[in-house]
């Protein structure tokens, strides 16, 4: 009973790092404004900034008569339109820009995931739904391990009475498996 509540609390434990994890992700992709966003809305302030610089300067032109503030309103005009030119070019230009991503988002969206993948794994493992999954996949022969097929040959062999294989044989055949040893080293040896 003790066990089931340290599983069901670290479960819980696991699905709330993995939900603030996705709530990360979210806020970081959201806080990290595009570049070609960026520059499209200040290419757009400097157009209206520019157009109406330029009305003004048609306004001044239009309430005067003296030559100097004529031409230096004209001057004002052009320069405002090269403005709007280059505003223009720079629109041009902007679908070729690609967005690149900042080192601390990319690192972030891969701690993230990492964090996600494991939390899963590990509430997977807690929750015996991998082992669920695992039989599911051995229900396919393609998905049993080739080791563990012979060592059922062998099973079968040593159990049909017309096979002269022993009981031995499967043993050391068993053996060659790491675990399978050190466990029959230890209990052979404390009998």
């Amino acid at each position: 009973m003790r066990r089931t509540s340290y599983i069901e609390a670290f479960s819980r434990f696991m699905l709330w790092i993995a939900l603030m994890s996705i709530i990360f992700i979210l806020i970081t992709s959201n806080i990290s404004c595009s570049a070609v966003e960026s520059i499209n809305n200040n290419a757009t302030k400097i157009h209206k900034l520019s157009g109406s610089s330029e009305e003004r300067f048609e306004l001044i032109s239009d309430l005067t008569n003296d030559t100097d503030i004529n031409k230096q309103t004209k001057q004002g005009i052009i320069e405002q339109q090269n403005i709007q030119d280059s505003v223009a070019s720079i629109r041009n230009v902007l679908p070729r820009v690609e967005d690149k991503e900042s080192g601390w988002t990319i690192m972030v969206g891969r701690v993230s995931l990492a964090v996600i993948l494991i939390t899963t794994f590990l509430i997977f493992w807690q929750t015996g739904i991998g082992t669920l999954i695992k039989r599911l996949l051995y229900s396919v022969m393609f998905f049993i391990p080739s080791k563990t097929k012979r060592q059922v040959e062998m099973d079968l062999k040593v159990a049909d009475e017309n096979n002269p294989m022993t009981m031995r044989e499967v043993i050391a055949n068993r053996r060659s498996d790491t675990a399978y040893n050190m466990a029959y080293k230890k209990l052979r040896n404390s009998k």
